[in-house]
């Protein structure tokens, strides 16, 4: 992948399967399920997770195909994913202002490729990576 700087969005809550910083999706979920979240806020973020949902395509099916080799993979943005980047910046905002710290991770290896597509790869981070995670 030569030069590529895979782009990941974080919490600072560690995943139980993965064993890394939960995700911007699953953060995204477990807000919308916080009774405190107000009305607005809860609808855009209905909105985005919707758009996401039409329009990635998520590794799921790979998952179906492959569960044991999946325990502890994790999605990155690819650099290229503009679309998907503003939206998922859009998703971080709403978080953030709602007491959810979100960081960026860049890095330049995502770990072992287990499914890609013209968005994102979905991997089994090297030991190396795992530890900024």
């Amino acid at each position: 992948m030569g030069n590529v700087m895979f782009i990941r969005f974080v919490s600072g809550e560690i995943n139980e399967c993965s064993h890394v910083s939960t995700g911007l999706f699953q953060t995204a979920f477990e807000l919308m399920d916080n009774p405190v979240l107000p009305d607005d806020e809860y609808d855009m973020l209905r909105d985005l997770m919707d758009w996401f949902n039409k329009y990635l395509r998520g590794p799921s099916e790979y998952r179906l195909r492959s569960p044991w080799r999946i325990e502890r993979a994790i999605s990155w943005f690819k650099p290229t994913a503009h679309v998907y980047l503003a939206r998922a910046w859009e998703m971080a905002a709403i978080l953030e202002r709602n007491n959810v710290f979100i960081r960026m991770i860049k890095a330049h290896r995502a770990g072992y490729i287990l499914y890609e597509d013209e968005a994102q790869v979905f991997a089994q981070p090297f030991a190396d990576i795992r530890r900024v995670l």
